[in-house]
C-alpha cells in the first residue's frame, strides 16, 4: 500500500516541521518573585508576587534542532524529540527540584546574569544562582506548555481527506489486482 505509507510518511513530516515550529512560538508564561525567609532546615517563600509575561517554549533552539521523524516500518512512524521535552510538555512539580549541571547549562544557555535588588549586575556565582533558582523550582514548581497535542489536532484535521483518499485508492488496486482487473 504504497500510496497510504507515503501520505503517512508526508504526514509525519508535517507534524514534526509544525511541533519545530511551535517550540518557536512565544507563549504566556508566570512569573513568580519571593522574599526568603529560613524556617528551620528548610526555607520558606513570603511576600509572594506573580506577573504574566511572554517567551519562548525552547530557551537555547536545541529542542527544535533534535525534533526528528523515524520510521518504524512502512506503516509506522513517529517524531522523536529530546527527554526533556517532557518537562517542556507536563512542567515539574513542587518539591522536585533540577539536576545542577541542567541548571547551569540552561543559565548559560539564556546569558542569565545576577542582578540585585537595585536592578544593576552583581558579582554572584552561577553555582549561587542555580542554587536561587533550583529553590524556587522546588517551592512552586515549573508550569507546563503543550506545545504538542494542538499540533497533533491540526495535521490529523488537515491531513484526514488525504490520507482517507490514499488508503481508498490502495484498496482499490490491492482488489483489482486480486481479481485481475
Amino acid at each position: 500500500m504504497p500510496k497510504t505509507s507515503a501520505q503517512l510518511g508526508r504526514m509525519a513530516n508535517a507534524f514534526a516541521e509544525a511541533l519545530k515550529s511551535a517550540t518557536k512560538r512565544r507563549v504566556k508564561k508566570t512569573g513568580i518573585r519571593a522574599n526568603w525567609k529560613r524556617a528551620g532546615k528548610n526555607w520558606m517563600a513570603y511576600n509572594i508576587r506573580k506577573s504574566k509575561y511572554t517567551s519562548q517554549i525552547s530557551a537555547s533552539g536545541n529542542l527544535a534542532k533534535n525534533i526528528k521523524v523515524v520510521q518504524e516500518d512502512a506503516y509506522e512512524y513517529s517524531v522523536a524529540m529530546p527527554y526533556y521535552s517532557y518537562y517542556i510538555i507536563n512542567g515539574r512539580n513542587k518539591g522536585k527540584g533540577i539536576p545542577v549541571k541542567v541548571m547551569d547549562k540552561w543559565i548559560r544557555d539564556k546569558r542569565i546574569k545576577p542582578r540585585g535588588g537595585d536592578g544593576k549586575f552583581t558579582s554572584m556565582s552561577k553555582k549561587t544562582l542555580g542554587f536561587l533558582m533550583n529553590r524556587k523550582i522546588k517551592y512552586f514548581g515549573i508550569e507546563g506548555h503543550d506545545f504538542v497535542t494542538p499540533e497533533r489536532e491540526e495535521i490529523k484535521r488537515r491531513y484526514k481527506s488525504a490520507l482517507t483518499r490514499a488508503l481508498n485508492q490502495d484498496i482499490s488496486a490491492l482488489i483489482n489486482k486480486k481479481l485481475g482487473l
